[in-house]
């Protein structure tokens, strides 16, 4: 990992446990400089540690197992399945030998006991994550440097970028589009490349036929590789079957590889060609996240989460839902229901909930602003109708639920 300036970037650390005193101790007993870490945030339970962590995107997690809401296994598995490459270091009050085989079999990387925890054993595994990291970016380097310099940074920006690590990423990337990238803003497509949920092994090999086409058309198609899951290949008009027919080629050999496709991107907009990708990977992430107990209308349904998702911060009707998929309002509402279980209104009642509980918990804007931001313009109804769903008001959620810094020090 390195930062702009080629600098080595330190290892992000998230701390989940339900002991403050743990929490406080391990932030302030630990040299995480010495071992090229820095400690982003903690959490007190699983249920907040998880939305830290799709905040953070932090590269290890040290995690209690049994904690209130949600407990450190179950965020656990959240983690492998959102990111397979974190890093997960279980700490427990027992020696639980289920504890510590179940942390195997997911593949956790060490299992500590909290009363038999002491300096030398942590930092000896706090080294050893660091050398797998060292070892795994120098891997990296090496194997990206034959080909284009990894795409000059292309796929580092692209996943800082998307998951919202970088300030500087967009710039980077809009920078690439309006000069060498400037064709892919005629009419090209967009493929997000991404294996099935669930299946097992790295992207990366398997797309060197792909590797071999973007270097033989250099400025009509180009692969953009993001992380060991996932890959975006950008296609101009003219190489779009090319392409197509490279992935059915790759999908005969690999059954669980799975892509995506935007619709030709034809304003010459860097911004509307950023925003295509993102779509498509927001698509990607709610498809991971979100168990749908029908599949029949899998893609309707999910580019109908994500358009809800993004606009909580005004009054969505499900007429305007049903309007951006192009169907009927009654038909939408079988088929949503079909796929989710619940009812297109009480869908949306629930996102809003969800946002507004992330945004009491994890930030210090005034409860008008929260409102605002799930589209709720009045405060008072907002107070009423957050009561009803959370059985408690916003201020007395945010007060047991957010750690400020001020209580994490």
């Amino acid at each position: 990992m390195a930062n702009d300036n080629g600098n080595p970037s330190p290892i992000k650390v998230l701390i989940v446990d339900d002991e403050q005193l743990v929490r406080k101790g391990l932030r302030l007993t630990i040299d995480w400089e010495e071992h090229g870490m820095v400690v982003v945030d903690d959490a007190p339970n699983g249920s907040i540690g998880w939305q830290k962590f799709l905040r953070y995107r932090p590269h290890l997690v040290i995690t209690d197992i049994v904690m209130p809401e949600m407990s450190g296994i179950e965020l656990a598995q959240k983690i492998r399945q959102e990111a397979p490459g974190t890093k997960i270091l279980f700490l427990s009050c027992h020696r639980d030998f289920n504890y510590a085989q179940f942390g195997i079999k997911i593949g956790v990387h060490d299992y500590i006991v909290k009363t038999d925890m002491d300096d030398d054993y942590i930092n000896e595994s706090l080294h050893r994550i660091y050398e797998r990291y060292e070892e795994r970016t120098s891997k990296q380097r090496a194997a990206a440097q034959p080909a284009e310099k990894k795409t000059d940074r292309a796929g580092e920006s692209l996943i800082d970028w998307l998951q919202g690590r970088s300030y500087t990423a967009r710039d980077h990337l809009l920078g690439k589009l309006r000069t060498e990238w400037k064709w892919m803003l005629s009419n090209s497509s967009l493929l997000h490349i991404y294996r099935s949920p669930g299946a097992s092994g790295p992207l990366e090999p398997l797309l060197h036929p792909l590797k071999d086409l973007s270097q033989a058309h250099p400025d009509r198609l180009k692969l953009l590789a993001l992380d060991d899951d996932s890959a975006f290949l950008v296609c101009g008009p003219d190489t779009l079957d090319l392409g197509l027919s490279g992935l059915v080629e790759l999908k005969i050999s690999f059954r669980a590889l799975e892509w995506r496709q935007s619709k030709p991107i034809a304003a010459a907009n860097p911004d509307g060609w950023l925003d295509a990708l993102s779509r498509l990977y927001r698509i990607y992430r709610l498809e991971r996240n979100i168990n749908l107990l029908s599949t029949a209308h899998k893609e309707d349904i999910l580019q109908a989460i994500d358009f809800i998702d993004e606009h909580l911060d005004q009054d969505i009707r499900a007429a305007d839902v049903a309007a951006m998929i192009g169907v009927s309002r009654s038909y939408f509402s079988t088929i949503f229901k079909e796929a989710t279980g619940c009812s297109i209104i009480s869908f949306i009642a629930e996102r809003k909930l969800k946002r507004a509980m992330e945004l009491l918990s994890a930030t210090s804007i005034r409860t008008e602003e929260v409102a605002e931001k799930v589209g709720i313009q009045d405060v008072k109804y907002f107070s009423k109708w957050f009561k009803k769903q959370a059985e408690v008001t916003p201020g007395q959620y945010r007060l047991s639920n957010k750690m400020t810094a001020g209580s994490n020090k």
